[in-house]
């Protein structure tokens, strides 16, 4: 269960969290968590940054570099994503290949280096928001740990913003734990930080 707090006090954390373990006995829930959403101004950020990729302000041109289609690659080094994908399954790769298998999500783009894949960003769907501006949805994202420092991860990135934008996107929302590397990544891509949600137990 979660319970949202909203307001300046300094007790409103401690309301929330009152009112969360209620709710969780009260229903006989496992946990409670309470989620506070803070400014942009926040002068210690901590938690999940929610961060916006507005395709409106500037052309995001295709990155050079290996990336494209898993489906477009050669039978030989599309064989090489479920590996991939289990070695990755902590970050949601797993679930993304089984959804691929059963035609469920949009196109997914994979990083080859020597004929094997070793990074991967997706899926790749554009969808109308509640007042029907279409936004790129987000998605999952990984680079194999051997893989690193090699700029791959910008690279595909870079793929998918260029993806997002050539398919009609007019803005992207993402979230990203604070001080991590899509953190850092979507920083020094001059995303706009709208502010934080950070998460405690009740």
């Amino acid at each position: 269960m979660k319970v949202f707090a909203y307001g300046l006090r300094d007790s409103v954390v401690e309301e929330a969290a009152e009112l969360a373990a209620k709710l969780a006995a009260r229903h006989d829930m496992v946990n409670a968590r309470v989620v506070r959403p803070l400014g942009p101004e926040t002068a210690h950020p901590r938690g999940t940054r929610i961060q916006l990729k507005d395709f409106t302000a500037d052309p995001y041109p295709a990155p050079d570099g290996p990336v494209r289609p898993v489906t477009t690659w050669s039978a030989a080094v599309q064989e090489t994503f479920a590996p991939f994908a289990e070695a990755m399954a902590g970050d949601g790769l797993a679930f993304l290949r089984t959804q691929m298998q059963a035609d469920r999500c949009g196109p997914v783009l994979a990083a080859a280096i020597e004929d094997r894949i070793v990074g991967a960003i997706g899926p790749m769907e554009v969808r109308p928001d509640a007042i029907g501006c279409p936004q790129l949805m987000p998605q999952y994202f990984a680079v194999l740990p051997e893989a690193r420092g090699q700029g791959l991860g910008r690279i595909l990135w870079r793929a998918a913003m260029h993806w997002g934008q050539s398919h009609g996107a007019t803005y992207q929302l993402l979230q990203t734990e604070v001080g991590g590397p899509s953190d850092r990544l979507c920083q020094a891509e001059g995303l706009t930080s709208l502010g934080f949600s950070h998460t405690t137990r009740a």
